[in-house]
């Protein structure tokens, strides 16, 4: 028997020193491992994505969602901005010019165009079937809209936000492209006349990431801005849920 304690005694000896070395690597006691703790430093936080902001949009920010007053009529969106295309048009061939095939032949309209870039008061999307010209009057709404939601956000308590415009003027051939793949798009867009620009409602663009608006506060308080140029005469407006805009032609 005391043959055998000697024999495995260099065993006992060799697996003592091998648990010692577990322990000094990391597996020691809870009062060293809380200390180790301490020591732990977080990744960094992800970047907020400026181009897409709001509860309901999946968006991984370190910022809180933040609630604003918003005073719009309480009734669904599409039930207060419904004016009819065809009312539309008829302000679009008044103040706008006529349809055109393709780009070529736009660069020949006698009559002044502005080329919309994103500024301070709004920021143009990837433009896919539409390109960035309107009339001046049109140009001019935009631009008032634009600055009057960023008022608006600030008075009550936000920050910088920017309104998102999807699509402007449409040449023949990009609407007829268009019906292809939506089913809300016509024939007789507004689109041709460089009268007619659609600004999201589900995407805005967000300059100060430190604070991010509910997206239903954002859509709510630009629902707002558009009703007031619609009462002062300024604006017919349509509702596209299935576009995620509001469809809006200058008067």
């Amino acid at each position: 028997m005391n043959r055998n304690i000697l024999r495995m005694l260099p065993l006992l000896l060799l697996m003592g020193w091998a648990l010692a070395s577990v322990t000094s690597c990391g597996f020691g006691s809870r009062e060293q491992q809380d200390t180790t703790a301490w020591d732990y430093k977080a990744p960094p936080a992800m970047p907020v994505n400026r181009a897409i902001t709001g509860d309901s949009m999946g968006l991984i920010t370190n910022a809180e969602i933040h609630r604003l007053p918003t005073y719009i009529d309480q009734r669904p969106l599409k039930e207060i901005f419904n004016d009819s295309n065809a009312l539309q048009l008829v302000a679009a061939e008044k103040n706008g010019f006529k349809p055109v095939n393709s780009l070529r032949e736009a660069y020949r309209i006698n009559r002044p165009l502005i080329r919309i870039y994103s500024c301070d008061a709004y920021m143009v999307d990837d433009l896919t079937a539409s390109v960035p010209y309107l009339v001046p009057k049109a140009a001019q709404l935009l631009k008032e809209i634009g600055y009057a939601f960023q008022d608006t956000i600030r008075k009550r308590g936000g920050k910088a936000y920017r309104i998102k415009v999807t699509s402007v003027t449409r040449t023949v051939h990009s609407v007829s492209q268009l019906m292809r793949r939506n089913r809300s798009a016509t024939e007789n867009s507004c689109h041709q006349y460089g009268t007619t620009f659609d600004i999201s409602w589900v995407k805005f663009d967000c300059l100060d990431p430190s604070m991010v608006v509910s997206l239903e506060d954002l859509k709510n308080i630009l629902a707002e801005v558009v009703q007031s140029f619609r009462k002062q005469g300024r604006c017919y407006a349509i509702f596209e849920r299935r576009s995620g805009c509001l469809h809006i032609t200058v008067r």
